[in-house]
């Protein structure tokens, strides 16, 4: 795991906390029930003193996020995910 987003679609940085709220707020979509890979999959979870917005760019990538680790994690789409996290930067 290695692309996240630290700036929201609407070229605003991102809080510490409550990173899903404010990429929600953004314009982003929130996926309920069963997670299956698309474009623009972000995976926004909770770690305690900060949240981690991260891209799932392959279906690999969002398998790792699926991971039950105790953690609270929320599922977006958000429009530019892959521009956002610097995936296409490479």
């Amino acid at each position: 795991m290695g692309y996240y987003l630290n700036t929201s679609p609407k070229g605003t940085a991102l809080p510490a906390r409550g990173k899903a709220q404010a990429l929600l707020n953004a314009g982003a979509t929130k996926l309920a029930g069963p997670v299956v890979f698309q474009p623009n999959l972000v995976c926004v979870v909770e770690n305690g003193i900060f949240d981690a917005a991260g891209f799932a760019f392959s279906e690999a990538e969002m398998n790792q996020f699926l991971i039950n680790d105790g953690r609270l994690k929320t599922w977006l789409i958000v429009e530019g995910a892959d521009d956002l996290s610097g995936y296409n930067d490479k």
